[in-house]
């Protein structure tokens, strides 16, 4: 082999290792936002001029799902006699749940055991909170993933 045979093909074996590294990387990179990973419980909060909402949602991916909600008033203060409802909507493509009742489980929490969410993307959760002298509708966004 010639001299400079030898000199250039030394740089393109350092470009090549480096552009074979860089690909690594980006492959690795894809494979850690991509993998699928346990889901975890949610927990956000919303409120009204009567309430503030706290909603636990015990896993948002395809499927039924469990859902706590605290309710309490602007003050903070629980509220004991309260009848609460939530239902899933997928907005994209016009789906509806069912209204589900959720059971009160002690002073102003409540605990819906089986709330479907049959597809990934944006949904909304509808609640309802009757206090019987007055309704409160609240809605909350939501992302199911697969």
């Amino acid at each position: 082999m010639s001299e400079r045979a030898k000199n250039t093909a030394a740089p393109r074996k350092g470009i090549v290792l480096t552009g074979a590294a860089v690909i690594v990387l980006v492959l690795a990179a894809i494979a850690w936002f991509v993998w699928p990973r346990p889901s975890g419980s949610i927990v956000l909060k919303t409120g009204s001029p009567q309430h503030l909402v706290t909603i636990a949602i015990d896993s948002p991916r395809i499927g039924s799902t469990a859902i706590d909600i605290t309710v309490t008033d602007r003050t903070g203060a629980t509220k004991d006699h309260a009848a609460v409802r939530i239902q899933a909507n997928q907005p994209l493509m016009g789906q509806a749940g069912q209204s589900i009742a959720a059971m009160a489980t002690g002073p102003g929490h409540f605990h819906a055991a089986s709330v479907p969410l049959m597809m990934t993307g944006p949904w909304e959760l509808r609640l309802s909170i009757d206090e019987h002298d007055s309704v409160d509708e609240l809605v909350v966004p939501i992302w199911v993933g697969g």
